[in-house]
């Protein structure tokens, strides 16, 4: 049951119906309105509607005529009663229900002798109606004015909103963002989601939530929290749902500082106001708007609180509002501005300083270590209105500049407050002349392309031949250019991306030394490999090594900054000279290599068995995505398929298609350096069926593989692998008795990963068993435990769900002689057992004896083992290990359906 929270609201239902009177005029469905029209999200309500309705004929003595007032999901009747009821005119025997099941109240009256066209109005009184979700829900009603069950009018009965007056906030629309931290939060107005008072699982669909689940108690007042288990990402209300809801981690983006009453002007948030600014307006950027508003506290020197003493209202509700402060009182010092969320996000926090610095003439600049060719601001500051002079030597600039008017408008470039540009050959300076604002400031660009390198002093002064009012140093550094591919060494085809930095300069170009010249270099959309610098200096280019790298080698590779316009968009070659001449340029190396495709397949012998199976892996350097596999049977059959090649370069797939004894070929074909196929591009490997007959044998069908991607300009490379598959087999190969245990070892065609059955029998009887398993080199080793068996002859017995091989094992003194047999071979029917027996030769037995005795060993003091073979089922293949090997064989499926799962 969900928690309800008990308002005292009232719901009156009265509805107006109408049938098909004599007359034969049609029922009407009057005017509606429902009262209250609002309510509280989690809370109990009753309610009062009146609907009239026209030409109901209450004069046919109809029974059981009735209004049914549907009430949407959200509105839980559940738990509703009705506290009164009425239908007048000519009406008796009224009453009224809540139908629980179909969420409706249904109200029920017979005809009293009036008119056959009259209006009739029904009132219903209902209580204990939970508000369960936020948001507008409409009530409809139906009429059967007749009892006959059929529907002759219906309309709307009204609207009621319920709104989550216990929550900070309600979110009704899918995609919407919540704020890592944010509480209270009404989710029940979300398709999908929980009543108010229930709890609500979500699901991570992406991001950090990937695979994560979050709970909340209630869906009405919902804690973001990391508690809960939420984490930044999205969201799905129900496992394997779309995503309904992110989750973010909230942020203060910024905080500007502009002088003056508005956001407007000179930024001067990590800089200094002169102590003549009276006002200073915060412009706070957040991402939280939606969960929580913003506060602004100011911080003095000493660190103590002064917010109050500068503004009365210090928070904002939206990100781009502001805070103006009243500084006119500020003594000098630095000053902190902090903003965080004001409620639930307060720890969220961005802060800025500024220092109010007493009047003076200053400049500084933005940067004052710059590569040549970027650009640094100079900021200059001083009395309101005041006219300077910002002035670069005649000595900073670079060999073959002059002190002119252009190369001054060259050196300063955009500019608040400028005044004129200009180079003054007395004063051997250029210069720019600028006002400062009504805050004492001014910004001019100073770009330092024409600057020498070193280290210039840029001064500021009341006119162009005045003495310097102040200055600031500024250091021009040689641009240098770096370039680093991500692999130093690739396969040719494939993709690899260059980087590096060049500050100052706007473009790269890439070229590789070729023969003794500079050809220019390809990006993977078939694009010269010329590129954009950052603002931060870096550049990165997807180089394609189809293009110009494309025999194996090593080759340098040059990043020019700036080549200019004649080489920028050219698909000429550059000597060596031209390389030099160019002012900035970087040098790396990149190494191709020939696509090298390898496999190999698991195991080389297999068996026919239905079932068995290998896997071959690889690798496929190079542009492909696709190797084609075709499996060649010993008929001359021919499998196709198509492998996807991994990022990583591997490829894997499992065949089980062995069904016939022979060997079998598996050709791998992979494309070449231009990543397509020699043959069928764009089309699979199926395409080969066109190319046989079906009669060919072994050999013709892998010379037409062959051929077709074979011949003049391919290079397809082309992998075989052999399988010979035989009929299943397991043999036991030696027995060695250490202390109470039996070493066995044998051999199997089986797939890796097959069960082998061993039982020791002493006639019929099973004394001991153990079991093994097939590796991939077709080997098996066991360990039987042979504690407390009695001394004397007996049968060890190997076996899997296909076949099974004997030993004859003594355990203890041997006190006769044994025989050494010479295997013969007697074949039966397919519908019998095929049977391995021996012809018996006497021999001497040592007077030594020996625990244990199998196999071909002379030395053994037992004889030759007899060794008997059994394939399919019949006698030999007892209850008791044709349970054990039904066990193995399951097990073997088991173990061969994980491998197989993806």
């Amino acid at each position: 049951m969900t928690r309800r929270r008990t308002v005292a609201l009232a719901v009156v239902f009265a509805l107006t119906l109408a049938a098909i009177p004599a007359s034969g005029a049609a029922v009407g469905f009057g005017d509606a309105s429902v009262s209250p029209t609002t309510a509280t999200t989690g809370s109990t309500t009753t309610l009062d509607l009146s609907v009239n309705a026209t030409a109901v004929n209450t004069t046919d003595g109809t029974t059981g005529a009735n209004v049914t007032v549907a009430v949407p999901a959200a509105l839980d009747l559940s738990g509703a009663t009705v506290d009164a009821r009425s239908v007048t005119p000519n009406a008796t025997g009224v009453t009224a229900s809540v139908d629980s099941a179909s969420n409706a109240v249904v109200v029920s009256w017979d005809d009293d002798a009036g008119a056959d066209s009259e209006t009739v109005a029904v009132t219903v009184t209902v209580s204990g109606v939970a508000v369960d979700r936020t948001g507008d829900h409409d009530l409809s009603a139906t009429v059967d004015a007749d009892g006959d069950g059929t529907t002759d009018a219906s309309g709307s009965v009204g609207t009621l909103t319920a709104t989550a007056a216990e929550s900070d906030r309600s979110v009704t629309t899918t995609d919407a963002s919540l704020f890592l931290g944010e509480a209270d939060v009404d989710l029940t107005g979300l398709d999908g989601a929980s009543a108010a008072g229930e709890s609500q699982q979500f699901f991570g669909t992406g991001g950090e939530a990937e695979g994560n689940v979050a709970t909340v108690d209630d869906a009405l007042v919902a804690d973001v929290t990391r508690g809960n288990g939420f984490v930044p990402g999205t969201y799905a209300l129900s496992a394997g749902g779309d995503s309904t809801l992110v989750v973010e981690e909230p942020n203060v983006t910024a905080v500007d500082l502009y002088p003056g009453d508005t956001a407007s002007g000179t930024e001067v948030s990590g800089s200094s106001i002169p102590a003549s600014v009276e006002t200073l307006t915060v412009e706070p950027r957040f991402d939280f708007e939606d969960a929580d508003d913003a506060t602004i506290t100011v911080e003095n020197p000493d660190g103590l609180t002064v917010t109050d003493e500068l503004t009365a209202d210090a928070t904002v509700s939206a990100s781009g509002e502001t805070v103006t402060l009243d500084v006119a009182d500020l003594s000098t010092g630095t000053y902190t501005v902090r903003v965080e969320g004001a409620d639930d996000l307060d720890h969220v926090t961005a802060t800025a300083t500024f220092r109010v610095r007493a009047e003076a003439k200053t400049i500084s600049a933005s940067r004052t270590r710059v590569a040549r060719g970027q650009s640094t601001v100079a900021t200059v500051s001083g009395a309101p209105g005041a006219v300077r002079h910002v002035r670069v030597p005649a000595d900073a600039l670079r060999d073959g500049e002059s002190v002119t008017v252009p190369t001054a408008k060259a050196v300063f470039g955009a500019a608040d407050g400028l005044v004129l540009v200009g180079a003054d050959s007395e004063a051997n300076a250029l210069y720019a002349t600028v006002a400062l604002d009504d805050n004492g400031f001014a910004k001019v660009e100073i770009d330092t392309d024409r600057l020498a390198t070193g280290t210039h002093d840029i001064a500021v002064a009341r006119n162009v031949t005045a003495d310097a009012e102040a200055s600031v140093p500024v250091t021009v550094a040689d641009r240098q250019v770096s370039a680093s591919p991500a692999r130093e060494t690739v396969t040719v085809g494939e993709t690899v991306s260059v980087s590096g930095t060049a500050p100052g300069a706007d473009d790269v170009k890439l070229y590789a030394r070729v023969g003794g010249a500079y050809a220019p270099l390809y990006d993977d959309d078939g694009d010269l490999a010329e590129t954009r610098v950052g603002a931060d200096g870096s550049w990165a280019v997807d180089l394609d090594t189809r293009e110009v790298v494309t025999v194996p080698g090593r080759y340098r590779i040059a990043a020019v900054a700036d080549p200019g316009d004649d080489e920028l968009g050219s698909t000429a070659r550059i000597s060596e000279s031209t390389l030099r001449d160019f002012e900035d340029f970087g040098t790396t190396t990149l190494t191709t290599t020939d696509p090298a495709p390898s496999a190999s397949v698991s195991q080389s012998r297999i068996a026919t068995t239905d079932g068995d199976e290998v896997t071959v892996t690889g690798r496929a350097p190079g542009p492909g995505e696709t190797v084609r596999a075709y499996v060649v049977s010993p008929r001359g059959a021919v499998d196709p398929r198509d492998v996807t090649v991994a990022d990583d370069d591997t490829f894997e797939f499992d065949y089980a298609g062995f069904d016939t004894p022979g060997r079998y070929r598996v050709l791998l074909v992979t494309p070449g350096r231009d990543a397509t196929f020699g043959f069928a591009d764009g089309g699979d490997a199926a395409a080969i069926r066109s190319e046989l007959a079906g009669s060919e044998t072994a050999a013709e069908a892998e010379a037409v593989v062959r051929d077709r991607y074979g011949g003049a300009g391919v290079d397809d490379r082309i992998l075989a692998l052999n399988v010979t598959a035989t009929d299943p087999r397991v043999r036991v190969e030696t027995v060695q008795h250490r202390n109470d245990t039996l070493v066995v070892t044998g051999t199997s065609n089986r797939e890796n990963g097959t069960h082998v059955l061993l039982d020791l029998r002493r006639e019929t009887a099973t004394v001991t068993v153990g079991d093994a398993t097939v590796n991939a080199s077709g080997r098996w080793q066991a360990t039987v435990d042979v504690a407390g068996v009695a001394d004397g002859a007996y049968t060890l017995r190997a076996e899997t769900a296909d076949v099974t091989d004997s030993r004859a094992v003594q355990i203890g003194d041997v006190a006769t002689a044994t025989s050494t047999p010479a295997p013969t071979t007697t074949e039966i029917d397919s519908e019998a057992v095929t049977v391995v027996t021996a012809t018996p030769t006497p021999t001497e037995t040592p007077a030594t004896p020996d625990r244990a005795a199998a196999g071909d060993d002379a030395r053994n003091a037992t004889g030759r083992a007899s060794r008997t073979e059994t394939v399919g089922a019949g006698p030999g293949f007892g209850p008791v290990t044709a349970v054990v090997a039904a066990v193995a064989a399951l097990l073997s499926l088991v173990v061969r359906a994980r491998r197989r799962r993806p």
